[in-house]
């Protein structure tokens, strides 16, 4: 088996061969600090940390460099609106990024640069494009000439004919293509000191000059959301192999996540919507894990519908897969065989064999469909089937644990727990939530729900199934569902699926 990913750059799937060997270094746009982040600038996030992951699991080391946009328009507008300093709202916005980040509980980066922290890095990389003769100056600003770099348009396959018929209102440049590499300071603007003189650099270079800076000048992986293919990341490859001529590609293997979609009926029709679009706001509702499989379970390039109700379905997709996990961990806690000594039977061999095999069938599987160009969406499927083997042996009425059986089960939710880990959704985590906060959720602690459980036994043996019924429902009034099993009773909230 071998990795094939989809480069947008050849628009089809290649071998995944990294430039150096064992080292993969990875590039992804990160934000515009000027508001919270959506579910929307949450995909990517979701998505490379995935890949990232996966590429360690199959032994890469992974350099993964996201940066962030603390200088543009849309920031300085905002600050002008609130009339402060655009520090304040970059300062303010990074924050609740950063606390977005810890809560989504994602890997960490190897770096997160500032625009405003590159300044200098970003003066001598457009320098050095000037001085290639890509870059021309024009009171104070300074553009890429785009007719001058003969392959602009290879990664969006952008007409450039087609393109100089676009409406553009910045008449100092030279044709209507090209696009600002440092902009000249405007009155009452954030500016920094340059050749050119004061002015602010283009939002396209930052990337370029940034990712040079930390990564080298060929790096192996540059993702991003599908709207960023054109003009930015076209920008950037122009500016990066501008800068350093008949160096071959700046980037490997592009890859790019497809757009979160919402439908304008539903739009309408759901209240409050827009606050449930803020990541921050989901996180209230939602466990990271509830986010993650949402995201997930569809292919990172397919188109994903945004909606509350896709959210609870990715809740009791969860669920389902937790649910076994613990029950797994019931019966593995109680152990039916009187000892080590006693003789398996066949029949719990045959049923400790197929275990194994289950076990390596969800593993070869996985393999196969993260090869695949990361198709997190097939991978958890194989997941499910799994889930489903495994439930199909051990909630038959004639189940029991032996010992071969016992262990096997164990390395099966071990190899669950082992491959949510890769994709970034940690079961272990949901599995110690169900039973964790209890009496935060439902008013009631642990050791009583276990005391009251064990009350009910001992009614039940004795035959006094009214008192063992009225235990029943005065957890089921605090909250507590029961389920019965031949090996004792487990329990779950109400409400443990989120």
């Amino acid at each position: 088996m071998s990795l094939k990913v989809y480069n947008t750059l050849h628009r089809k799937k290649e071998l995944f061969e990294s430039i150096n060997e064992g080292l993969v270094k990875m590039y992804v746009c990160g934000p515009t600090v000027y508001n919270y982040i959506s579910i929307g600038n949450t995909r990517p996030i979701v998505v490379f940390d995935m890949v990232r992951n996966y590429l360690q699991y199959l032994g890469y080391r992974v350099e993964y460099v996201q940066n962030i946009t603390d200088i543009e328009d849309k920031i300085i507008k905002k600050a002008q609106d609130e009339k402060v300093d655009f520090r304040v709202i970059t300062s303010r916005y990074i924050n609740a990024y950063l606390e977005d980040l810890r809560n989504l509980e994602v890997g960490q980066l190897s770096g997160m640069p500032l625009a405003t922290e590159s300044i200098n890095e970003i003066i001598q990389f457009i320098e050095r494009i000037i001085n290639n003769g890509y870059g021309y100056v024009v009171d104070g600003s300074v553009y890429f000439d785009v007719a001058r770099f003969p392959d602009y348009g290879k990664l969006s396959g952008q007409n450039i004919d087609e393109m100089r018929n676009t409406e553009d209102d910045d008449f100092s440049k030279r044709n209507k293509i090209d696009f600002a590499l440092w902009k000249k300071a405007r009155e009452g603007e954030p500016s920094w000191d340059s050749p050119w003189g004061k002015g602010r650099p283009g939002w396209h270079i930052e990337c370029s000059a940034m990712s040079t800076s930390l990564l080298g000048r060929h790096i192996d992986i540059h993702g991003g959301g599908m709207d960023l293919i054109f003009p930015h990341h076209e920008n950037e490859i122009a500016q990066s192999e501008a800068a350093f001529p008949g160096e071959g590609d700046f980037v490997k293997y592009w890859l790019h996540n497809g757009m979160i979609e919402v439908k304008r009926e539903k739009m309408s029709k759901s209240l409050g919507l827009e606050e449930n679009w803020i990541l921050k706001n989901l996180l209230k509702i939602y466990s990271p894990n509830v986010i993650k499989m949402y995201i997930l379970t569809t292919h990172y390039r397919s188109p994903l519908e945004f909606s509350m109700e896709k959210l609870e379905e990715a809740a009791k997709a969860l669920e389902k897969i937790v649910t076994t996990l613990k029950n797994i961990d019931f019966l593995i806690k109680h152990n039916t065989y009187s000892g080590e000594m006693e003789e398996e039977k066949e029949s719990d061999k045959r049923i400790a064999s197929k275990l194994e095999s289950y076990i390596e069938d969800v593993n070869n599987s996985f393999r196969e469909s993260m090869d695949d160009d990361f198709n997190t969406a097939k991978a958890i499927g194989g997941i499910f089937e799994f889930i489903k083997d495994i439930n199909s042996i051990i909630q038959k009425s004639d189940f029991k644990i032996s010992p071969s059986i016992k262990k096997n089960l164990s390395s099966a939710s071990d190899k669950v727990k082992e491959l949510g880990m890769v994709l970034g959704l940690n079961f272990s985590k949901e599995i110690l939530k169900m039973t964790e906060g209890v009496e935060a959720e439902t008013k009631i602690t642990k050791d009583e729900i276990e005391n009251r459980i064990k009350e009910r036994e001992v009614a039940r043996k004795a035959g006094d199934y009214k008192k063992a019924d009225e235990i029943r429902n005065y957890l089921y009034g605090k909250g507590i569902i029961l389920e019965d099993r031949k090996e004792g009773t487990i329990w779950k909230t109400v409400n443990s699926k989120k």
